[in-house]
């Protein structure tokens, strides 16, 4: 049955409030396309000064399942020693939350302490053998590239770049000198300090976060269905729970896969007896959760690092990278993330090329979970339209590929009472009670 369509809105025909509203709306929508610029400043300041409050909603998020299972766990431990109910949940709740944060603290501060160490370890290689890596390369060019040619004239510049750099820190010692490198490093960066705070605060707003998680889901959902038509804000709660699943599954699944890949990387190193095994199960483990591009970025400077030692590991490690990454791909992520992302290869190629461009990193690894839950809404809503065009079924499902399952959304229905939202209210409507007629209403015999 074709479904009811909505009257079309007339400006002269709406309140003057309603009216006044959507004027003043656009006004402010064309001032904050004129002033873009200073708007985005704007916004990037409150989004800087809301740093902790963001990393704190962030944390919760990857805390909340490692959480939820320390809570059971200590509710079972304190119900066999205490008896009040309600103190037990409070108790579990509090603990859990505090026990979860300083794991993942303790995780951070440990990958640091030992990645740090092995850091130093590498640079002071590399600042040894700069001079033979010099002498390597000149020796390259002098014998493979032609001298009339720019290439040439390109590599003699970096040659001497390098012998220059090697001449000012050939007198130092170079300990001394990579750790003034990177006291410098640290000195420069200012943002280093703000990051730090960002990551201590929102430990702190992340377990008020899991303490409360129902109080704030209950006021969020108390604002929706208060300024929002009941129809809709069922289907604004219901799109939210979709997506909530599938950034639950690329995100936390991803990030079990990237800890069991620097695992097995660990381990295979040490067969290998490769150099700075831990800081390069730390970098492909950590890159290994950008999708495509992730293995590359992580397997380049770790082959580099190797390379510093001894080039026959080198190649070593590379064919290892590459037989890890085909078994990441095809054996351990289906069976860990799974399909529930349920995007095709060229959209997450184009969904990963897209947040990398305007997010950098964060983008390439978000961009898959963000880009999927849009795919999948617009998927729906179209599916929906095409089903109020009176197509026949076997051209929708053999021409257009709409399946009987993605045809309702119900976003778009009318008040007919077989959308699904719609019907929680008519249930409503059945078992309430029937006001009784007055004496005055009755019917009067004649």
């Amino acid at each position: 049955m074709k479904k009811q369509r909505r009257d079309p809105i007339v400006l002269s025909q709406m309140r003057p409030l309603n009216l006044l509203l959507v004027l003043c709306g656009c006004i402010l929508f064309t001032f904050a396309c004129i002033h873009f610029s200073s708007l985005w400043t704007y916004i990037k300041g409150v989004l800087s000064a809301l740093g902790p409050v963001l990393a704190g909603l962030v944390f919760a998020y990857l805390l909340n399942p490692l959480a939820v299972r320390l809570e059971r766990h200590f509710t079972k431990r304190l119900s066999r020693i205490m008896k009040n109910t309600t103190r037990i949940q409070k108790i579990a709740r509090v603990a859990s939350a505090c026990v979860a944060v300083l794991c993942l603290l303790a995780v951070i501060g440990l990958l640091v302490a030992v990645t740090f160490s092995q850091v130093i370890d590498s640079m002071s290689t590399f600042l040894q053998k700069l001079p033979g890596y010099v002498e390597m390369a000149g020796n390259y060019v002098e014998k493979w590239i032609p001298r009339d040619s720019s290439l040439y004239q390109y590599g003699a510049q970096l040659i001497g770049s390098l012998s220059n750099l090697e001449t000012v820190i050939s007198s130092e010692d170079t300990k001394d000198m990579t750790q003034k490198i990177l006291s410098q490093l640290a000195a420069g960066a200012a943002g280093t300090f703000g990051l730090i705070y960002d990551v201590l605060i929102g430990m702190i707003v992340a377990i008020y976060l899991l303490i409360s998680k129902e109080r704030f889901v209950r006021q969020f959902k108390r604002i929706l269905f208060a300024f929002v038509k009941s129809k809709t804000a069922f289907w604004i709660y219901e799109q939210m729970r979709k997506a909530n699943k599938t950034f639950a599954t690329a995100v936390l699944g991803k990030s079990l896969e990237c800890i069991v890949v620097g695992i097995l990387c660990f381990f295979g190193l040490l067969i290998m007896d490769a150099p700075y095994s831990v800081l390069i199960s730390v970098i492909i483990g950590v890159t290994d959760i950008i999708p495509f591009f992730g293995p590359i970025i992580g397997a380049i400077p770790c082959i580099l690092l190797i390379l510093m030692e001894d080039p026959l590991k080198a190649v070593y490690f590379a064919i290892f990278i590459l037989v890890l990454q085909q078994f990441d791909g095809n054996v351990l992520e289906p069976k860990i993330v799974g399909t529930s992302v349920g995007l095709p290869a060229f959209w997450e190629l184009f969904a990963c090329l897209l947040g990398g461009g305007l997010f950098g990193v964060i983008g390439m690894a978000l961009g898959v979970p963000v880009f999927a839950v849009l795919y999948h809404l617009i998927r729906e809503l179209v599916s929906e339209r095409l089903q109020d065009r009176d197509l026949p079924p076997e051209f929708l499902e053999k021409d257009l590929g709409v399946e009987p399952t993605d045809m309702e959304s119900g976003l778009f229905d009318t008040d007919q009472p077989e959308s699904q939202y719609v019907q929680r209210w008519i249930l409503l409507e059945e078992i309430a009670p029937k006001p009784t007629p007055s004496s005055e209403d009755a019917p009067t015999e004649s």
